[in-house]
């Protein structure tokens, strides 16, 4: 059973505001890429985002069998990371922080680095704000998780800015082992859009 959560949104309005996200992310953050990972917390937000990005992502910029997958993050996770190299991706986006507190989700992605470091994964990785946020900015992510994060050719992030109703995709460069997001794309998002981040929370810790 899912815990409560804190946020004033409805499940209804969680599940609209992934998909109008997930949209965003589709197209811009996925863009350039030829076959992307996606791994998703099996719960009813994230599996949201994480259609709603594959749709907008295959509607863009064409469709094609094996271009996109959508892979459940679990106890199996190191078996994961070894068949999204082995079938090689050439960018993983990594989709937590819907219904899960944001502890737990630092804990996950930073497993999930270390399946992918392990499995010799050496491609593209492209994050979600929620795990941005979870992680203090990957601040928090061990040693030997951040050298690896730092070892990859490309890192991408976006984040919004309910007020200024606007979404920002970054390229995150690191100066020594600070993390500095350079912007390559922003879009303006709807009233409607602006209200339902406001109002969307994480569970409580």
């Amino acid at each position: 059973m899912v815990e409560e959560t804190s946020s004033r949104a409805s499940l209804e309005q969680e599940v609209y505001l992934r998909a109008l996200t997930g949209r965003l992310v589709g197209i811009y953050e996925f863009q350039g890429f030829k076959k992307i990972a996606i791994i998703s917390y099996p719960d009813r937000i994230c599996e949201s985002i994480s259609a709603a990005a594959a749709v907008a992502y295959l509607d863009k910029y064409g469709y094609s069998e094996n271009k996109i997958n959508v892979f459940n993050y679990d106890n199996d996770i190191n078996k994961t990371a070894d068949k999204i190299t082995h079938e090689n991706y050439d960018a993983v986006y990594i989709a937590l922080g819907g219904e899960q507190k944001m502890s737990d989700v630092a804990k996950m992605f930073n497993s999930t680095l270390t399946a992918l470091k392990n499995a010799g994964y050496k491609h593209a990785l492209l994050i979600h704000v929620r795990t941005w946020l979870a992680t203090k900015q990957l601040s928090t992510l061990d040693e030997s998780s951040m050298e690896y994060i730092m070892s990859l050719p490309e890192v991408r992030l976006f984040t919004a800015d309910p007020s200024a109703k606007k979404f920002f995709f970054h390229n995150v460069k690191f100066d020594g082992k600070k993390p500095k997001p350079e912007k390559y794309a922003e879009e303006d998002i709807t009233q409607e859009h602006a209200n339902l981040l406001k109002i969307s929370l994480p569970p409580p810790e």
